[in-house]
């Protein structure tokens, strides 16, 4: 029980009810949807290598995976490189994201919580992606066993967005973000040098008008370099005031957790 938070809370006085129990008026839970991209890349990889290409069948792919790609690294090569991914305006495996995740949304929204609320449905992982990926075995779309999930939600899986900022955009607007009622998080990073030119600032507001136009509902950007964040997790107490956007908070970079730090610097940037 919570009786100090229960008593500021509207209707848990009335009722006599804790906050924890259903008290509140407004009791809604809300759970996240973690690695659409990566179901999207996966579905796809299996639709072209399995279904149309026929290189390989679904039983050996099942195999191949289960022992993460030991041996088979020509496979996962193209299941990484030569199957369309999510992040980069390709209709085909946008729309397969797209489909998905209006599913998940719609599927949550039809349950009740243990408190009576509803479940509000959302697309982000603050940096829950990397932990959750040490649990997920080798997938379809090329990804390692343990290597961490997409991050942000709806961001693109890292390194696989290689068609700018724009495309990303493009592809995360095919996605019904109303239904994700508890948010949607879009993680982007800039190398500093985009800025340089003395049109840098206005080609990066057209950027944001062009976000605004797409609907995309949420977007958060870091603008640093690798070789910044290398050297800073080398070197960290020349670095105590390096600030980097995680998910919905920003942080020190060097007070960051190790795995942590290491998928920020993995993050492709544009």
């Amino acid at each position: 029980p919570t009786p100090f938070l229960s008593s500021v809370i509207e209707d848990c006085m009335e009722k006599g009810v804790d906050v924890s129990e259903g008290g509140a008026k407004y009791n809604f839970t809300g759970p996240q949807g973690v690695g659409i991209a990566n179901l999207a890349d996966s579905l796809i990889a299996i639709k072209e290598f399995v279904y149309q290409k026929r290189q390989i069948t679904l039983k050996e792919l099942r195999q191949i995976l289960s022992q993460n790609f030991e041996g088979r690294e020509s496979i996962r090569q193209r299941l990484l490189n030569y199957s369309p991914k999510f992040g980069n305006d390709s209709r085909e495996v946008d729309e397969v994201a797209r489909k998905w995740a209006r599913r998940y949304c719609k599927l949550v929204a039809e349950y009740r919580n243990p408190r009576g609320g509803s479940y509000q449905p959302g697309l982000y992982t603050v940096s829950a992606h990397v932990p959750l990926g040490l649990a997920v075995g080798a997938t379809p779309d090329g990804r390692l066993a343990k290597e961490p999930l997409a991050d942000g939600g709806i961001s693109p899986v890292r390194g696989r967005d290689r068609k700018g900022p724009t495309a990303v955009l493009k592809s995360v607007s095919k996605i019904d973000q109303l239904l994700a009622s508890n948010g949607t998080l879009l993680n982007l990073k800039f190398h500093p040098t985009v800025f340089d030119g003395d049109d840098s600032f206005e080609k990066f507001s057209q950027f944001l008008r062009g976000f605004v136009r797409l609907r995309v509902m949420h977007v958060q950007f870091n603008v640093v370099s690798a070789d910044t964040l290398r050297e800073a997790k080398r070197n960290p107490e020349a670095f105590r005031g390096l600030v980097v956007r995680v998910a919905g908070y920003s942080a020190y970079f060097v007070e960051l957790n190790e795995s942590l730090q290491d998928d920020i610097i993995a993050k492709g940037r544009i």
